[in-house]
C-alpha cells in the first residue's frame, strides 16, 4: 500500500477513539521514520508511568498526560498482546539518549520510555509528559511520541502528534513523512484525541494504533 494511498484514506475518523469503543471504519496508521534517538540500551524500568524512576522520590517536570488507545486490525478486531514501545523527549526537548547532544538539561526523574503489552481488548495506556520540542538545524521538531507496535502478523513504527501545536507546519521530519510540503493539511489520526481530564486534573488523550491484519 503506497503511502499517498495511507494519505488519502487518513481522514477517516474511529468512533470512541481510545477505550471507549471499536472502529466502525478503520484505515492503518500511518508509517513515520523512527528517528536516531531510539533507546537501543533500554532502561531497566520500562513500565507504564514514565514520570517517576524506580528508586527515585521525585517525578518528572511537565505537564502530566494519560495516553490510552486500542491496537486494531482495519477490521476493527483487537490485537490481543501487541507489544508496544513508546519513546520521547523530555518537557525541555531532550532524550535520554547519547546520540541527543542538545543543551538543554536532561531530567533524572524522567524515563522517556516504556515497554507495554496489549490486553485483551487490544488496549494500553500509560502515564508521562507532552514531550518539549527542539530544534533539528534548520527547521523545529513538533510535539510527538514515538511508537514502536509489534502485532500477531504487522510491525509499525509511527509517531502521535499534539492539536494545535504551532510548529506543525514547520516540521520537515513530519512534511516527509507525510510526502507533503510544509504547511500542508494535516490528516486528523496523527493526533491524540481529547478525552477530557481525570479526577486529578490529567490531560486524557487517546491514540488508536491501526495495523492492516494486525
Amino acid at each position: 500500500m503506497t503511502r499517498r494511498r495511507l494519505l488519502g484514506q487518513a481522514g477517516v475518523l474511529l468512533v470512541g477513539s481510545g477505550l471507549a469503543g471499536r472502529a466502525l471504519a478503520a484505515n492503518p496508521t500511518m508509517p513515520m521514520a523512527m528517528g536516531p534517538f531510539y533507546p537501543v540500551q533500554q532502561p531497566s524500568d520500562a513500565d507504564a508511568d514514565l514520570v517517576q524512576v524506580a528508586g527515585r522520590p521525585g517525578k518528572a517536570t511537565g505537564k502530566l498526560i494519560e495516553v490510552s488507545g486500542r491496537v486494531l486490525n482495519m477490521k476493527g478486531e483487537p490485537v490481543p498482546g501487541a507489544k508496544i514501545e513508546v519513546w520521547q523527549a523530555n518537557a525541555a526537548g531532550r532524550y535520554a539518549h547519547k546520540s541527543d547532544t542538545s543543551k538543554v538539561p536532561l531530567d533524572p526523574n524522567f524515563e522517556g520510555f516504556a515497554r507495554l503489552v496489549a490486553d485483551k481488548d487490544g488496549a494500553y495506556r500509560y502515564l508521562s509528559i507532552e514531550p518539549g520540542a527542539y530544534n533539528v538545524g534548520r527547521s523545529w521538531r513538533a510535539k510527538h511520541i514515538h511508537y514502536q507496535v509489534d502485532g500477531q502478523l504487522n510491525r509499525l513504527v509511527t509517531q502521535m502528534y499534539f492539536k494545535g501545536d504551532p510548529l506543525l507546519g514547520q516540521d520537515e521530519t513530519l512534511a516527509q513523512d507525510l510526502n507533503q510540503k510544509l504547511n500542508g493539511p494535516m490528516p486528523p489520526l496523527i493526533f491524540g484525541q481529547a478525552l477530557g481530564r481525570r479526577a486529578d486534573g490529567v490531560e486524557r488523550l487517546g491514540f488508536d494504533i491501526i495495523l492492516i491484519d494486525g
